[in-house]
């Protein structure tokens, strides 16, 4: 019970200073904040990640820039706790197999990435860390305080001790395992009603036609899409059943990284991140974000490069936030498609926001879609409800015309039906074949 009541009050703590942070109004407030607590965090960890002991005294851009395979290959030496990349892997694997997440590494949480983007990742947080954890999601999405009267449902691939944080009398906070069966998850959301409902976008979308079906009860007051990338037609889906509209939360292996404003906006987490941008495509403000979280020691994201597109906004958000909005995150930086260009030997990127809209604007009969590009001048189609002759030659023409905009080869398309997708597994709708690395730095 005293444990009990030690972790509540460090999450209580924790909300408050993120509840402070959130009064960073300026850019100027916001980088004399990052600034101090870099200083902070580098000085520790020269002190304790052997990896980072060469880097005493160096600035910032000097340090090693990080992504998941050197992230994996230094494990041993970057984490602060000692623990051994094999041990760690191994308590995070019978954690999934077993379905019992409460099990720690001298008390330390493991976890393991989804794998979207190749090999599995494994990730670590002490109970500080996750009690700052809760801490900043609470004062992000509960603006109101910690005595809201919420249910809150977090529908996950695989649940950690990460979630079992935040528990309060008025508050409570569920964790739904979508590797259970279907029917299951729905008789225990049905029961549970929650007020708020947190969770992939193909699995919350699957709820909403579940719901306008009359197979599911559940009628969220919010709810928050997370882990993948929200598609339009997931997107318009939930909000025409539960007549809300959808937020999201930007959260990664790497941390939390960004919320929806009460505008609807997408905003990076800059009181607790230092976000660099590989810029792609300069002119459509779109970049892969590099990561630095100031917070996280015991195994520490610094100048970490995602694998996500984002879309910087390109004015101000009327919300009054200094904090860097985004029109969308479009997706992985192997979601780009690239074509041949009609000329010479360049590839031209078609991002997968451009593809969508074209398949959409042509055919509003969509309902679902998947475009795999299977060689560097073919795609296969997958569209719901399934194509007719007049239908596919719409998809044709659109596309034809998209390319010709490009100035690119026109691919070979080929239409196929759609493959099976299990909840388990991330969901995207458009696979490029290879990411590029052709990127500016700012």
């Amino acid at each position: 019970m005293t444990q009990q009541w030690a972790e509540k009050a460090g999450v209580a703590l924790a909300y408050l200073a993120a509840r402070k942070r959130n009064r960073l109004r300026t850019r100027e407030q916001i980088r004399a904040h990052q600034a101090r607590r870099w200083r902070a965090l580098s000085r520790w960890l020269t002190a304790h990640a052997p990896f980072y002991a060469a880097c005493a005294g160096q600035p910032f851009e000097c340090w090693p820039m990080m992504d998941k395979s050197r992230w994996m290959q230094h494990f041993d030496t970057l984490n602060t706790a000692g623990i051994a990349l094999h041990d760690a892997y191994n308590v995070a694997e019978r954690a999934e197999r077993s379905r019992d997440f409460q099990p720690t590494l001298d008390g330390i949480s493991v976890g393991l990435s989804t794998g979207t983007s190749g090999a599995r990742g494994v990730f670590l947080a002490s109970a500080s860390e996750r009690r700052r954890w809760a801490g900043a999601m609470l004062a992000k999405l509960l603006p109101g305080g910690l005595l809201a009267r919420e249910r809150i449902a977090l529908l996950l691939r695989a649940g950690s001790n990460l979630y079992d944080t935040i528990q309060g009398a008025r508050l409570t906070f569920r964790y739904f395992d979508l590797v259970q069966p279907l029917d299951e998850l729905v008789d225990e959301l049905d029961a549970y009603a929650p007020t708020i409902l947190v969770g992939p976008a193909q699995a919350l979308a699957l709820l909403a036609r579940l719901r306008s079906q009359g197979r599911a009860r559940i009628a969220p007051r919010r709810v928050i899409s997370a882990a993948e990338v929200l598609d339009p037609i997931d997107r318009t889906c939930m909000e025409q059943t539960w007549g809300i509209a959808i937020e999201q939360i930007y959260q990664a292996t790497e941390g939390f990284l960004g919320h929806t404003c009460a505008q609807g906006v997408l905003h990076l987490n800059e009181d607790g991140l230092i976000v660099e941008r590989a810029w792609i495509d300069r002119a459509q403000r779109r970049f892969v974000p590099i990561v630095t979280d100031l917070y996280r020691r015991t195994q520490p994201v610094v100048r970490y490069r995602l694998n996500d597109v984002l879309v910087q906004r390109e004015l101000p958000c009327s919300c009054g936030s200094a904090h860097m909005a985004l029109d969308r995150i479009e997706g992985r930086e192997d979601d780009i498609v690239w074509l041949r260009a009609r000329t010479g030997d360049a590839s031209i990127p078609l991002f997968a926001d451009a593809l969508t809209r074209a398949l959409l604007i042509a055919d509003p009969a969509i309902t679902d879609y998947q475009v795999d590009q299977i060689a560097p001048n073919a795609l296969r189609i997958a569209i719901e409800p399934a194509l007719d002759a007049s239908r596919e030659q719409l998809l044709r023409d659109a596309l034809h015309a998209l390319c010709e905009r490009l100035d690119a080869d026109m691919p070979d398309l080929i239409f196929a039906e759609m493959p099976a997708h299990a909840l388990t597994h991330k969901r995207r709708r458009v696979r490029g074949l290879r990411p590029t690395r052709e990127t500016e730095h700012a």
